[in-house]
Formats: C-alpha cells, sequence, structure tokens
C-alpha cells in the first residue's frame, strides 16, 4: 500500500555526474522505459544495466515482496531516495544514493524497530541504450564469478561486466523476470512494453537492531580502489562494505552543502551587482533557506555530465542526450551562480566542435558524435560567452580562444554554410528557405554581444562595425516580423510571406539585454504571451495546448520583469 503522496506518478532522480545515475517512481516498480536502478553515462551512449531489485522480506510471521505485500508508511526524496517500509512487525528504512563520477548505486537497508528479519534482493540485469525498445526477452549470462562479499556478473555483448558488493550471501541462480511497465503512453498510446530481465542470483543478508544491510552494484570493477584514490572512503579508508557507504554518504551529503552554499553565494553576489547596475541598492538579494533556489540551483549540479574530456550539461536525466542549444541556455546559469571554473568547460568543449561557424545541435550518433544543421546553439554560444567575459573578467581566455572563435562564428553565419544556414539579400538570417522569429533575435543579440566584446578587447572600429550591422538588422527585424494586429510577432517568414503563430520563445525579443522591441511594442507583446499561453506550471507551447513548458519561463519572467519596471 502507498503511502500518502508516494505515487507512481512522483519520480526521482539522481545523477552521478556522467549523465548516468539512476531514476524511478515513488511507489511500485518502473512506469516506463527511462527509469532504471543503474543507467551508466560514462560511454558514447547512456545504458540501462539494471532495471530494479526484486526485494522479499521473511521473518516470524512474514514473507512478502517490498513492492506488493509490505506496507509503504513515507518516502522522502532529499538528500537521497528513502523508503520506510512495515513488513509484519517490522519497520525497514531503504536508501538509495548514487557516487559521483562513478557509474553506481548504493542501496542501504537499515532496521528501525520490530523483529529482525532476512532481506533478499534480486537484481533484475539488462544491457540496453537508455532511448531503446525494450526487448522482450531477457539477455544471456555470459559469466558469473563470485567470493565473499562480491560477485561478478557478465552478461553476453560488448557492456563492461557489472560487479555486485554485498555485506550478506550470494545465492546463484539463472532466473527470468518480466517487468510490464505501467506507463501506457511512454509507447505513444500502445499498450505498455515488457521487458525481459535476467536475475543472477539473489543477495541475502540479516537486517536488524544495529545491523544494516548493503548492497553497491557498478559498471566498474574497480570501483572502491577509486572512491580510495580519491579519499572518499576515510582516512584511512574504511575497511567494512557498511563504514564505505557511510563514509560515501557523509562525502555526499558534504558535496552537496558545498555547492549550495557556494550557489546562493554567488547568485546573491550577482544579484547585488545587477541592482546596483540598474540604480537600485547591492544589499543581499538571496535568503539561503529559500527552498525553491536551492532545489533549482541542485537542479543545475545535477545536469552537469562528462563527455570525455569536456564538461557539457544535460536538460533531461537520467542519461539524456547532449543538445547543443539546451546545454548552452543553461550554461548561463553556471555563470550566474559565478561557477565560471565550469562554465568555462562548456565553452571550451563548443568552441572545440564548431565546423563553418555552427556549433552542434546535438551528439547524437550511434559514437556520440556530434551533428550540425541548426545555427541556434552558434548564436546561444556566443550569448553564453559574453555573459561569462562580462562577470568573470577572464580577459585572456576572451582574447585568446573566445573571442577569434565567435568571429568565426559571425563571419561563417553571414556568408553562408554548407547547411544553408546565411544572411539573405533582405538581412534576415536564414536557415533553408525560412526565416525564423527566434533565430532573428538571437542574431540580433549576437551583433550587439560582439560589438560589446570587440570594444573589451580595444578593436574600436569592428565594435562599430558590428553595432551598425546590429542596428540595421533591428529595422529590418521589426518590419519582417513585428504582427501589429496581434501584439506579436509573425513566427517565421517562408517563401510565401509570413508565417502567423505565438510561441514562448518570442519572449526572447524582450528578455535578452538590450531588447531588441522597443518599450511600447515590448510590453504590448508581454501582455499577449501571458494571456495566451502562461499558465501556473508554465507556458503554454502555442494557444490552446495542452503541452506546457516550465523551462519557458527562463525566457517570459525576464521578459515581463522588463517591461514592468523590475518591480
Amino acid at each position: 500500500m502507498p503511502a500518502p503522496g508516494a505515487s507512481a506518478a512522483a519520480e526521482w532522480v539522481l545523477a552521478n555526474g556522467l549523465g548516468g545515475g539512476a531514476c524511478g517512481p515513488a511507489a511500485g516498480p518502473p512506469a516506463h522505459p527511462r527509469q532504471g536502478l543503474l543507467v551508466t553515462g560514462a560511454g558514447p551512449r547512456p545504458l540501462v544495466r539494471l532495471l530494479d531489485l526484486d526485494e522479499r522480506v521473511a521473518g516470524a510471521g512474514t514473507h512478502v515482496r517490498l513492492a506488493a505485500g509490505a506496507r509503504l508508511e513515507a518516502f522522502r526524496a532529499e538528500p537521497w531516495p528513502t523508503w520506510r517500509w512495515s513488513a509484519g512487525g517490522t519497520v525497514l528504512e531503504r536508501t538509495i544514493l548514487v557516487p559521483a563520477g562513478h557509474d553506481a548505486v548504493v542501496v542501504r537497508y537499515r532496521h528501525l524497530s520490530g523483529p529482525a528479519v532476512h532481506l533478499t534482493a534480486s537484481p533484475l540485469c539488462v544491457t540496453r541504450a537508455l532511448d531503446g525498445e525494450p526487448a522482450g526477452a531477457a539477455p544471456a549470462l555470459a559469466a558469473l564469478r563470485g567470493i565473499p562479499g562480491r560477485v561478478r556478473i557478465e552478461l553476453v555483448g560488448d557492456a563492461p561486466p557489472l560487479t555486485l558488493w554485498h555485506d550478506g550471501i550470494f545465492l546463484p541462480a539463472r532466473a527470468w523476470r518480466t517487468l510490464a511497465y505501467a506507463d501506457p503512453s511512454a509507447s505513444g498510446g500502445a499498450p505498455a512494453p515488457r521487458e525481459g530481465a535476467l536475475v543472477p542470483g539473489h543477495a541475502e543478508g540479516l537486517v536488524g537492531p544495529g545491523r544494516a544491510f548493503h548492497l553497491v552494484l557498478a559498471a566498474e570493477e574497480g570501483l572502491f580502489k577509486a572512491l580510495a584514490a580519491e579519499r572518499r572512503l576515510g582516512e584511512p579508508p574504511e575497511r567494512t562494505l557498511a563504514g564505505c557507504v557511510a563514509a560515501l554518504e557523509r562525502g555526499e551529503v558534504e558535496r552537496r552543502e558545498r555547492w549550495r552554499r557556494a550557489a546562493v553565494q554567488g547568485a546573491d553576489v550577482t544579484a547585488r551587482q545587477a541592482a546596483t547596475a540598474h540604480g537600485g541598492a547591492a544589499q543581499a538579494r538571496l535568503d539561503e533557506r529559500d527552498a525553491l533556489f536551492g532545489d533549482l540551483a541542485l537542479a543545475v549540479r545535477a545536469g552537469l555530465a562528462r563527455r570525455g574530456h569536456r564538461r557539457t550539461l544535460l536538460g533531461a536525466l537520467p542519461g539524456d542526450l547532449e543538445r547543443g542549444e539546451e546545454a548552452l541556455r543553461t550554461a548561463t546559469a553556471l555563470v550566474s551562480l559565478r561557477g565560471f571554473a565550469l562554465a568555462r568547460e562548456v565553452l571550451e568543449g563548443y568552441v572545440e566542435y564548431l565546423d563553418e561557424g555552427l556549433a552542434p545541435q546535438a551528439f547524437d550518433a550511434p559514437d556520440g558524435g556530434p551533428r550540425y544543421g541548426d545555427p541556434a546553439p552558434s548564436l546561444w554560444l556566443v550569448a553564453l560567452a559574453d555573459l561569462y567575459a562580462r562577470r568573470s573578467a577572464d580577459g585572456a581566455f576572451l582574447a585568446q580562444t573566445l573571442y577569434p572563435a565567435l568571429d568565426g562564428v559571425m563571419q561563417a553565419l553571414r556568408q553562408g554554410t554548407r547547411h544553408g544556414v546565411r544572411v539573405d539579400r533582405d538581412g534576415l538570417l536564414a536557415a533553408g528557405d525560412v526565416r525564423r522569429a527566434d533565430l532573428n533575435v538571437l542574431w540580433y543579440h549576437a551583433l550587439v554581444a560582439m560589438a560589446q566584446l570587440a570594444r573589451t578587447l580595444g578593436h574600436r572600429e569592428t565594435a562599430a562595425f558590428y553595432l551598425a550591422w546590429a542596428h540595421e538588422h533591428q529595422q529590418r527585424f521589426l518590419a519582417a516580423f513585428w504582427d501589429g494586429a496581434a501584439d506579436r510577432l509573425h513566427e517565421a517568414r517562408g517563401p510565401d510571406g509570413p508565417v502567423g503563430g505565438l510561441a514562448p520563445a518570442q519572449a526572447l525579443a524582450v528578455s535578452l539585454p538590450p531588447a531588441l522591441l522597443e518599450p511600447e511594442r515590448a510590453a504590448r507583446l508581454v501582455a499577449t504571451l501571458e494571456r495566451e499561453l502562461v499558465t501556473p506550471w508554465g507556458l503554454r507551447e502555442s494557444p490552446g495546448s495542452d503541452v506546457v513548458s516550465t523551462a519557458a519561463l527562463g525566457a517570459f519572467v525576464p521578459a515581463w520583469l522588463r517591461v514592468h519596471g523590475r518591480d
């Protein structure tokens, strides 16, 4: 029986900083194929390696499965997903955590009250791309090797073996389970998919007063050697699995708290600078106890991922593919939090992958390679670089790396690329035969940003050129895209003329500084967006749509504040 508020619709997510982690429902088995207890992110594409644990409790007068026969009394997601189960007269607590920087998951079962019980946890193993179709048949077992406290599980295929550490006993098996996903929407309205998983054996431990049971599963055979080398298992390293898990948990709590404090302090400095720039007092603006801000700061941290030697940000977790526009837009938050070193790493990674002025729109090739075509990531790269340069005072990086690369971007887009992106004869940025309003807003902002960057470096003639180009583009944009009858922008201009519509991205014409629209038109556009698209959960993707984007608030809220005098 689920606890109040612990519905299958509520989802918890833990990120490991590699693009993988763990994800699942607050109650019940995985609801859709993108949930898994271990999603690895270190390879070119994220893989689901562990669907779940089939857990059973046996004791005096009770023999039940946790997911079906026990009562779920409580669930909390912070700082880690933690469940409190009642089975017979025994109350147990299960906690899941993910060590940062490693493809691993830790599960701890702790006794809270009642008689001691034996707990059996059977791993449901698969090897599937996170965005792949679930297979009805379970994967085959290639080899199973065990020594006391550790089991190596090798499935047929190229994926690294799984290693299970435990402080109980392990009973080998070669069984199979079929998991039926509860969420039919994951298959586009078709019947919910079923997935076969291999159960290589059963880990069993005693859970009683003063005695917990621990499992660690990883796609890294040398996990604990690596953690010891990183000094995350204590000094000297703990010798028991229980001690290692406790040290890991303390370290992860400290890591989260350091980030939260640094985020609050950095954002407070940014807020005071912004207040001063707009004529206000420079007093502290942020409250360290603000739960919403803390959640947002932790969400940014959770999105950080390694891709080879690069640092990037993912838009969804765990294991989402990297998309250039999402990564670069989100990285502006790192600058606002004064996480300059992290923001610089993101910038360096995208500068490295520039191709004819285009930054990758996605890294979704089978080998994790880049795909090009959309100019939006290049324009967000300019926006991020401009923000970084203004707030970090990293003049050497600007002069030696950023500015030459960005100037190359602007000239390449002006002249045209093999992907059909160019500044057309009408002065508008075109992708193929279409001139999108949102791209031309970003193009205007990029021109102004380049003028500022050139001025910072003492390139006065170049700065004047970019500024004149921006003013000319602004006039052409207003003539081509402003729909005065509807108090909004045309979404695009195609071969047959303007294309009507209203989308959240139109707010960028007001929110990005300096605003492309003058105050009177800006106020009219924001009023239209507020009336037609704003809901308590975010902005509709179009008038009357049932699809709502919370992320769209990131463009709308600054626009609203700008037209209301930041009151």
